[in-house]
């Protein structure tokens, strides 16, 4: 009889655990935790690695250095934008809206295209209507493969094209933008990729506190 309440015991134990655990699991998703939350697994918790980016100075002037006016155009618009590099050479002039200040960007997922509307900043709108002056309505904007994309932006910028959207996030938190905006403008289907850019980026908190009225 006592083996039989150990043994029973000892599952009610392991029941609960595995209860726990995929209670912590499904609250990951949902809320941010700190860096050193508690788990009931003794496994070591993985850090990610904070996100590689430049300072916009360098952008600026490495971009500036770029003799190549179709490779100039393309860091102009990684750095302007945001999106990713297979984005960016998706894009065809007819997605792009002057008149309004947006372009229409597609990118696959789960094997399923999913569009969203970016603005324009006017300074980048300005350069595409010129850069685009003789490109059909049809022809992409940025004729390129990924892998040629990727041998600019290492010739060029000395990276990789993800370093851009990494420091268009940068930049955009730096500059006082929101992070709800930023999301939707990096096309994130879940905000808390968007926050790990907080790590670099913290909020002013005393500022966001002078906007609550009492």
């Amino acid at each position: 009889m006592t083996e039989k309440m150990t043994l029973h015991t000892d599952t009610k134990v392991k029941e609960n655990s595995q209860i726990d655990k995929s209670f912590i699991n499904r609250s990951k998703e949902i809320v941010v935790l700190p860096n050193d939350y508690l788990t009931i697994s003794k496994e070591k918790v993985k850090q990610k690695e904070l996100p590689k980016y430049w300072d916009k100075e360098y952008i600026n002037e490495r971009i500036d250095r770029i003799k190549n006016y179709k490779h100039k155009m393309m860091c102009q618009f990684l750095w302007f934008t945001g999106v990713r590099i297979t984005e960016a050479i998706s894009i065809k002039k007819k997605d792009v809206d002057f008149n309004n200040y947006t372009v229409r960007i597609k990118w696959q997922k789960n094997r399923k295209y999913v569009e969203r509307q970016i603005p324009l900043h006017p300074r980048l709108k300005d350069m595409l209507i010129i850069y685009t002056a003789h490109i059909s309505l049809e022809n992409r904007v940025f004729p390129v493969t990924r892998q040629g994309a990727w041998y600019v932006v290492k010739k060029c910028m000395n990276g990789h094209p993800h370093q851009f959207r990494h420091s268009f996030a940068v930049n955009w938190l730096r500059c006082g933008g929101e992070l709800v905006v930023l999301s939707r403008m990096l096309g994130h289907s879940n905000i808390q990729s968007t926050m790990e850019y907080l790590k670099i980026v913290p909020l002013d908190v005393g500022k966001e506190l002078l906007k609550i009225q009492f």
